[in-house]
C-alpha cells in the first residue's frame, strides 16, 4: 500500500478513502489551495446515519473535500456533501424525503490541546490515516435536523399546518364532550 501526491492511500479496497490530511491540506504549497477530492457513495453505505430510519431508497451523496494552507501556516479543510434522505415526519409520523446539504470548513490542528473554543471556526485534530468517508458521515449525521417535519404535513385537515385539533374538524366528537354532556345534566 502507497500513497499518492495528495497523501491518499493507495489500495484496492476503495470502500475506505484515508489521506493524510497535513499533506492534503499543504498540497500546493502555504498560501494556496491544497488538495481536492471528490467523490459519490450510494446512501446505503452511510450505515450510522441511516440506521434507525425509515427504508431509504437507492440515492447518492455527492462529497468534495478541499484542502488549504494559509501562509501563517494554518491548515483547513472544507466539506461539502449533498444528497437526499427518507425522514420521518415527528408530526404526522409519515416517512418524507429531505434534502441533505453540507458545507463545512474546520481546521486542522495536531493536537487536542489545541481545540480550544475561543474562536469560531471550529477544529479537528488532523491525521495521517485520515477516513474521509467517516467523516463525510459524521458530517452528514451533524447536518440531519433534530426534529424533522413536513413544512405542511399532508395529512392535515385542509392541508393547513393549523394548531386547531383535528378530531373536531374531522367530524369526531371531542373527547371533552363527555365532560361537556356530565356538566349540563349536573345544572
Amino acid at each position: 500500500m502507497g500513497r499518492d501526491k495528495m497523501g491518499r492511500e493507495t489500495k484496492a479496497d476503495a470502500s475506505r478513502e484515508t489521506l493524510d490530511l497535513f499533506a492534503f491540506t499543504a498540497a500546493a504549497g502555504a498560501g494556496r489551495e491544497g488538495g481536492q477530492l471528490t467523490g459519490t457513495r450510494d446512501l446505503l453505505r452511510f450505515s450510522r446515519l441511516i440506521d434507525g430510519l425509515p427504508p431509504q431508497s437507492t440515492t447518492q451523496i455527492n462529497w468534495s473535500l478541499y484542502g488549504e494552507c494559509t501562509s501563517g501556516g494554518r491548515r483547513y479543510i472544507e466539506v461539502r456533501a449533498q444528497g437526499q434522505i427518507v425522514l420521518e415526519c415527528q408530526r404526522c409520523l409519515q416517512p418524507f424525503v429531505v434534502p441533505l446539504q453540507v458545507v463545512n470548513r474546520l481546521e486542522i490542528v495536531r493536537s487536542p490541546a489545541e481545540l480550544d473554543d475561543d474562536d469560531e471556526i471550529e477544529r479537528i485534530v488532523g491525521s495521517p490515516r485520515f477516513d474521509v468517508l467517516e467523516f463525510i458521515e459524521d458530517e452528514l449525521i451533524l447536518s440531519l435536523p433534530p426534529v424533522p417535519k413536513h413544512e405542511v404535513c399532508p395529512s392535515a385537515p385542509g392541508g393547513s399546518d393549523s394548531a386547531e385539533q383535528p378530531d373536531a374538524e374531522a367530524g369526531r366528537p371531542s373527547p371533552f364532550a363527555v365532560l361537556e354532556k356530565l356538566k349540563k345534566e349536573r345544572n
